[in-house]
């Protein structure tokens, strides 16, 4: 669970307000990937592995739509799609469920909930696709929100957690994934395949909540129980 991997996109976008800033450096880093990866076999997890993260959920029609659509039609390009009842964008580990105790997950809750109530409901565009070294994904813009949100549940996660376990701000790189890939392969066809895609308008979601979850592997998805719901402001 400690952050030690490189951030994908390697480099920031030159502005985390421009959607089209994001989106353009999103698509230009996946297209310039040579092969993708098994997802399952690059962040292998142990048997009964399980962790503490802060999460965005989403359940909005519009957004599962165009998942179900992307998925559908990407169906033969060695994917596992992700549930649509488990579309989530996340902000911060903050460790495995063994590292932390019941009082310590309850301080970060705490922590944050005094921070975050000065973080109003924002939206957020999810769209178009793109991809990663082993996963599909949407672009999410704007990040300026997602990033202060990052640094807030960071200073809360801290008061519990040492910072140097915790991912820096600077290397968050919001997204929202739909699927992972599941064998290793070229990145060409992918890469045509959802190029082909990429016109889908993206939609529009609210956040107004943040979750503290208590994630697990099931098969070839992940799953979650909420330990904490936090409204924003």
């Amino acid at each position: 669970m400690v952050a030690t991997k490189r951030p994908f996109p390697l480099f920031q976008p030159a502005s985390t307000s421009d959607p089209v800033a994001i989106r353009d450096n999103d698509w230009t880093a996946f297209r310039q990937l040579g092969s993708l990866h098994d997802h399952w076999s690059l962040k292998s997890w142990a048997p009964g592995q399980s962790g503490f993260y802060w999460y965005l959920t989403f359940d909005d029609p519009a957004l599962a739509d165009l998942a179900e659509q992307c998925q559908k039609s990407l169906a033969d390009d060695g994917i596992d799609p992700v549930p649509l009842d488990g579309l989530h964008l996340t902000l911060l580990s903050v460790g495995r469920t063994g590292d932390i105790s019941d009082e310590q997950l309850a301080g970060v809750a705490d922590a944050a909930h005094a921070r975050l109530s000065a973080v109003a409901p924002f939206d957020l565009d999810v769209g178009p696709l793109t991809g990663s070294r082993s996963a599909l994904r949407f672009s999410v813009t704007p990040w300026d929100t997602l990033l202060d949100l990052h640094r807030l549940l960071r200073e809360a996660t801290a008061t519990q957690r040492s910072a140097s376990r915790l991912t820096d701000t600077t290397e968050l790189r919001p997204h929202l994934g739909i699927g992972y890939i599941n064998r290793p392969q070229n990145a060409a066809t992918i890469v045509a395949d959802i190029a082909a895609l990429r016109d889908l308008p993206p939609v529009t979601v609210h956040v107004n909540k943040v979750h503290l979850v208590e994630l697990r592997r099931d098969g070839r998805q992940y799953r979650w129980t909420d330990r904490a719901v936090l409204s924003l402001g």
